[in-house]
């Protein structure tokens, strides 16, 4: 009995399995869910409706019969009442005979005794007589029983007046139920037609739920095989994020550490400067006053050559850090195929030359020191026009998690399926994905776009602009200032699309480029370091 249960639940559990069914609308898609308690409780309404149905006409039918039994039998009682009062008429008819005839005897009688053949009829008559009273005593005979036929015809009508009033009660009543059946009858088929129509729709929709559950149970291999690969993505981005994040933190601190050197080495060139001036007037005091102090003067020039030295050491090092970050920036922007002296807009910081004419055989060793500051000068200005740039670049994704979907250059068009020229990056990711900036600018617009749907485009400045299409909200105004990682829009499917995602461009000078160089740029640029 345990055995036929669990398997009867089981075959219920299957007949109504949770099911769901997708209705898309423009760029919209509903959900309808049809959990197995709706599924069990509209067939249970079918089921209900069915047998409120089959009982109602049950009873209809049951009912019209026995109303025609009792019209067959009112219909036999008529009948009968019928014939007897058939009977009865004729009984009066030899009633009124018998009485017509006595009336003529009577009168013959009379006649009899005025005239003179009182004799002949009176015997004529007696035979007549005795006749008439056979007869007499026939009808009373007859009479008596006509009489006793009137009262049991008599106790018959009244039988048949309770029986036609309760038949009448009843015919009442029957109507009554009828007139309730019949309009119980017309509500029932009309909740029927209502639920035909409803368990038609339920069943078109479990046909389609059907269609698309074995789509995607054909499709279920390649489904769960793109979420492991986008899951191994995942995680290698988030390990990514991570190095970058780490590394971010050591650039920002080494950078801090750059500038705290410069500070500390400019303060102590201005200190070395004014230790200079201070020790050549006390030198020339000295010379005047007393030369027996030139050997004092030669220390302290020891001292201030050992000062020097060690400027020189601190100047180098910073000299070659400074360097050193300016090859990453450099090699940074050279992975974006862009060209560096044209985004910076000036000549080569390292080729100006100038100054005052100083014999070299005078302070060789001033000279020199002030050539390493001031090509120390020369490569922080640099480092600081290029961090400028490099800021203003696009070098982040503007989605977080994503999956590229069609790449920059020819492609196949995914709606005509011919050869075409693709100027973007086709990123896709969930509907309503938040979309943000990879760098500061201003937008230059944002609204629709013919095929590109609803369309953000941002001027970073120095010719580089970037474009975001197909979105689904816009949250951002034409003329709005954006920062870096500000969230500019949704990921949507408006416009010329085949499924949601968002198409990236990036444009230098109006013309496109790719914009996978500027992203592997910004993945690879703490890596170099």
């Amino acid at each position: 009995m345990q055995e036929f249960m669990h398997r009867a639940k089981f075959k219920i559990d299957q007949i109504f399995a949770p099911r769901e069914i997708h209705i898309r609308s423009h760029d919209q898609i509903r959900f309808i869910r049809l959990t197995p308690t709706i599924q069990k409780g509209i067939a249970t309404s079918v089921l209900a409706l069915a047998g409120w149905m089959a009982f109602t006409s049950g009873t209809m039918l049951v009912t019209e019969q026995r109303i025609a039994g009792k019209n067959q039998i009112i219909e036999e009682q008529k009948l009968d009442y019928f014939n007897l009062l058939k009977q009865v008429g004729e009984y009066h008819t030899q009633f009124s005979k018998i009485t017509n005839d006595l009336q003529e005897n009577q009168d013959q009688l009379l006649g009899l005794l005025d005239g003179e053949e009182i004799s002949k009829a009176s015997e004529n008559k007696t035979v007549k007589l005795k006749n008439s009273e056979n007869e007499r005593a026939r009808v009373a005979l007859a009479r008596q029983a006509l009489e006793d036929k009137l009262e049991q015809f008599e106790g018959d009508l009244q039988t048949i007046a309770g029986q036609s009033a309760a038949l009448e009660s009843q015919a009442i009543q029957l109507r009554e139920v009828l007139a309730i059946s019949e309009e119980e009858r017309n509500k029932s088929a009309q909740a029927g037609k209502m639920l035909g129509g409803k368990l038609i729709q339920v069943q078109d929709q479990l046909k389609e739920v059907t269609k698309a559950k074995v789509d995607l149970e054909k499709n279920r291999e390649q489904i769960l095989t793109e979420v492991s690969n986008l899951n191994d993505e995942i995680i290698v981005l988030k390990e990514r994020l991570s190095e970058r994040d780490q590394q971010i933190d050591e650039q920002q601190l080494e950078m801090a550490s750059l500038e705290e050197a410069k500070r500390i080495a400019d303060q102590d060139i201005e200190q070395s400067n004014i230790q200079l001036v201070e020790q050549a007037t006390i030198l020339d005091m000295f010379r005047r006053g007393n030369q027996g102090l030139e050997g004092e003067v030669s220390q302290l020039k020891n001292s201030l050559i050992e000062v020097s030295n060690i400027q020189r050491e601190l100047i180098e090092r910073l000299t070659e850090r400074s360097k050193y970050s300016l090859d990453v920036i450099e090699k940074t922007v050279q992975m974006t195929g862009l060209n560096l002296d044209k985004l910076l807009g000036s000549e080569d910081l390292q080729t100006g030359q100038g100054g005052p004419y100083i014999p070299i055989d005078e302070v060789q060793e001033s000279a020199d020191f002030e050539q390493s500051v001031n090509l120390l000068d020369m490569q922080l200005s640099r480092w600081e026009s290029l961090q400028e740039v490099v800021s203003k670049l696009p070098l982040t994704t503007p989605i977080d998690q994503y999956r590229i979907s069609s790449s920059f250059g020819k492609r196949r068009d995914p709606v005509t399926g011919k050869t075409s020229v693709h100027s973007g990056l086709d990123m896709a990711a969930p509907m309503k994905s938040s979309v943000y900036a990879p760098a500061p600018g201003k937008v230059v617009y944002s609204g629709w776009r013919g095929r590109y749907g609803r369309l953000v485009e941002i001027d970073h400045g120095n010719g580089i602009r970037t474009r975001y299409g197909h979105l689904r909200k816009l949250l951002v105004k034409q003329g709005q200032e954006v920062s870096h990682r500000e969230k500019i829009a949704l990921l949507g499917n408006s416009g010329r699309s085949t499924g949601p995602h968002v198409h990236y461009e990036v444009l230098y000078n109006g013309k496109p480029v790719d914009p996978r160089k500027f992203i592997l740029a910004g993945r690879n640029v703490f890596k170099v370091q």
